[in-house]
């Protein structure tokens, strides 16, 4: 479905201040955050690995000690932003929205 094979990506865990601190650095929403993801520079090399390196993903630590349930799908969200999916227009909130629905019904 997404057509990635051998990739990677890091997943960092942060507290709310500081994935908060991280967001109002990049970001200008002002929303709580729950999950930013950094893609990698297209052809930055990473001698140490064949697999293709997609990013880091940030997650709200105390998000997830609240609503561990939530962890597939905000990590999901995050695999989706480093391949290039958002929600800035409707037509990509529908796209990306259906996209998750989809691959959290197979990943159950």
């Amino acid at each position: 479905m997404l057509r990635v094979r051998a990739a990677s990506v890091d997943i960092i865990l942060l507290d709310n201040e500081k994935i908060a601190a991280l967001k109002a650095r990049f970001f200008k929403k002002k929303t709580e955050p729950n999950v930013l993801s950094f893609p990698e520079p297209a052809h930055f090399p990473h001698p140490e690995t064949k697999k293709r390196y997609l990013g880091e993903i940030y997650l709200n630590r105390d998000i997830l000690r609240r609503s561990p349930e939530r962890a597939k799908a905000l990590l999901l969200h995050g695999v989706l932003h480093l391949l290039g999916y958002d929600h800035k227009k409707k037509a990509d909130i529908a796209k990306m929205e259906g996209l998750e629905a989809e691959l959290l019904k197979k990943l159950k």
